[in-house]
């Protein structure tokens, strides 16, 4: 027997999205997200601008009122234990095959209080609790009694519990008024201004907590990034947080929900904005707080949360058809965007949620939040999940195997054979400037060149993955997959030259903590392989922080490297040299200059064509300025105008290098 009301007649995934564009009322072009809030979004891909300050500020003022509207009122009909502002409180609890709830508080043993069933909903247990009953802090849990005779009683957690303890069934009341949010003015960016470091709370600061995280944020806006992206924070039962107990829990590792408002507050403050991971396909193997939560159980499915769902290869999924599921799931977002006022969840592997799940959940985000930010993991990256299930952007991973692939049999050079015996493969190259296929503006795609946690990461203990065999198994940090880490030259100036193309591509761009100071290795939460900042003090550290900061200034700088139309200009396949530039009708055009292989050009001696003629251009920006570490003896192009003939431009080209231009006026 099923309880709930299902929101799908059938199953669907992402794998279906090929050719149903247009039968999907709310979600069929971009121009109908504005219905749907995402008004940043509408930018122009060729001399596009974005969002006005006007409309800008409606949009926020909107978004505010939401907040508001779900932090702010009391709401009977909200789940779980909720304390309201006038020192009431409520408790609802979804139960279907239970014969009893019963709210055991820790702080009057063996005085249970019998919660009622809804008139209206019959499957949901509440009850009403005077002012001062329950206060902030107070542990407490659920008795559920079964129909089972004689009754089974169950100790369960409060799926929405905001606050748990890790090793039991114990919750924390959370009082959401407590905190004083001193910058509550924040505004939420525009789409194309965003530059995001990626890290993980646990492994950040040798504290691993959110208030540690908080103290080094000022770190990440020195550098000049914009956003930071926080793996996932639920309480998760794995190393890396993708493996969530429930779904409104922060791991109690890292803090309590207080102090991840003050890590947000911060972040605010200092001017970055906060995007968090969320996993919402799964629950976990191991400590699921939901597997048969009210004792039912029918074929060992796990009951009501997860019934008729399929496994997937990390637990088994959550019961999508389910409106209850789907309410839980909606809440976690609508906590993360109203009661911590994140700017952004990026949906994680968003391949194993049903395509109804993706569209119900991303357009109740925007209806209620305009302006957020959301992003999504989808492997392949298929643009029709932007264009349809109404995500902002996709990570786009496949460029950073691209340029691997190529620099381990080119780069360090050698020929690979077969088709790069005749040299670089721009076919790949191109698109790690431009728009991938069926993309339509540079904010829909997320590119992180120098990797992010999935291909830094290692769980192995640096052994060989067989699905990495095509850049060499391993999963590295950039100096180390470039060449043979942070004390080779190469492999630095590798990971310097595409940094900086990341910064100017198509795209907008992330890093993940540590490829600031090239530390070596691999990633983990382990204390051998978590952040090390005493990298960050050394002569490279300091180089290389260095460079990042200059590089990650070029995309405020100009507005082209952020809006601007994407041209492929020069292609040299045997040396590795490409030449594209990033215009803005009218205003900006900037030329971006390539060298991806070990060659260098001196004497002025190689033509790069730009186009045009009789006008002058002058190099602004190079990753080998000695400040950086750059190459002794190979000289770029700084304090000269170089004229324009018959469309080249004549240049030094150090090895591995990007170089940038403008035209003189």
């Amino acid at each position: 027997m099923r309880h709930g009301q299902p929101i799908s007649r059938f199953p669907l995934n992402i794998s279906t999205l090929q050719g149903i564009r247009g039968e999907i009322p709310y979600l069929t072009s971009t121009s109908n997200y504005s219905r749907c809030g995402g008004l940043h979004e509408l930018v122009k891909w060729r001399g596009g601008e974005s969002m006005d300050e006007h409309e800008h500020g409606k949009v926020e003022k909107n978004a505010a009122l939401a907040i508001e509207d779900i932090a702010g009122k009391v709401d009977q009909h909200r789940m779980g234990l909720v304390l309201n502002k006038d020192g009431t409180a409520t408790i609802r609890v979804w139960a279907p095959h239970a014969r009893r709830v019963v709210l055991d508080l820790a702080r009057l043993p063996n005085q249970p209080i019998e919660l009622g069933r809804d008139l209206a909903k019959e499957h949901v247990f509440t009850a009403a609790l005077e002012s001062g009953f329950v206060s902030g802090g107070d542990r407490y849990r659920l008795v559920l009694h079964t129909f089972a005779e004689p009754p089974d009683q169950l100790l369960r957690r409060d799926v929405y519990a905001r606050q748990t303890d890790f090793d039991s069934e114990w919750c924390f009341a959370h009082d959401p008024y407590t905190f004083e949010w001193k910058n509550a003015s924040w505004q939420r960016p525009a789409f194309d201004t965003y530059t995001i470091y990626e890290l993980h709370v646990g492994s950040f600061t040798p504290e691993g907590t959110f208030l540690s995280a908080a103290d080094k944020l000022d770190h990440i806006a020195q550098l000049g990034f914009t956003a930071v992206q926080l793996m996932p924070i639920l309480e998760h039962s794995d190393l890396w947080g993708y493996n969530p107990r429930q779904f409104l829990a922060l791991h109690g590792a890292y803090g309590t929900p207080d102090e991840f408002k003050e890590l947000v507050d911060r972040a605010h403050g200092i001017g970055l904005a906060v995007i968090v991971d969320v996993v919402l396909h799964h629950g976990a193997v191991d400590g699921n707080a939901l597997w048969n939560y009210d004792g039912w159980a029918e074929h060992n499915n796990g009951g009501i949360f997860h019934e008729n769902a399929p496994d997937t290869e990390w637990g088994r999924s959550l019961a999508h058809w389910k409106a209850e599921v789907m309410d839980m799931l909606f809440a976690s977002c609508s906590m993360y965007l109203a009661e911590y006022r994140v700017d952004g969840l990026r949906f994680d592997s968003a391949n194993d949620l049903p395509l109804e799940a993706c569209q119900k959940l991303t357009y109740k985000c925007r209806e209620k939040f305009p302006g957020v930010f959301l992003t999504a993991e989808v492997t392949p990256e298929n643009p029709h999940a932007v264009h349809h299930l109404g995500f902002d952007a996709l990570w786009i991973h496949s460029g950073y195997f691209d340029i691997i692939h190529q620099h381990r049999a080119l780069g360090r050079g050698h020929h690979g054979g077969g088709d790069w015996a005749d040299g670089w493969d721009f076919g790949k190259l191109r698109t790690v400037f431009t728009l991938h296929y069926g993309f339509e503006t540079p904010t829909q795609c997320i590119k992180y060149l120098t990797g992010s946690h999935d291909q830094i990461g290692c769980k192995n203990g640096g052994a060989v993955y067989e699905d990495y065999q095509m850049i060499g198994g391993q999963h590295r940090y950039a100096t180390d997959q470039f060449g043979s880490g942070r004390q080779d030259p190469h492999a630095r100036s590798a990971v310097k030259a595409w940094f900086t193309v990341n910064v100017c591509a198509g795209g907008i761009p992330m890093m993940f903590m540590g490829t600031e100071w090239a530390q070596p290795g691999w990633w983990n939460v382990d204390e051998h392989r978590r952040l090390d900042w005493n990298y960050a003090q050394d002569e490279i550290g300091k180089a290389m922080q260095r460079f990042i900061g200059d590089s990650v200034a070029l995309r405020k700088r100009f507005k082209a490297l952020r809006l601007g139309a994407v041209n492929v200009l020069h292609e040299d396949r045997q040396n590795g040299v490409i030449a594209v530039d990033r215009v803005m009708d009218g205003e900006e055009r900037i030329i971006i200059v390539l060298n991806a292989g070990r060659d260098w050009f001196q004497s002025e001696e190689y033509g790069v064509y730009i186009g045009g003629d009789d006008y002058e251009v002058e190099e602004f920006f190079t990753t080998q300025k000695p400040e950086y570490l750059g190459w002794s003896g190979q000289h770029s192009n700084e304090n000269r105008k170089i004229p324009v003939v018959n469309g080249r431009i004549f240049i030094n080209i150090p090895a591995q290098a990007t170089m940038l231009f403008k035209p003189c006026f």
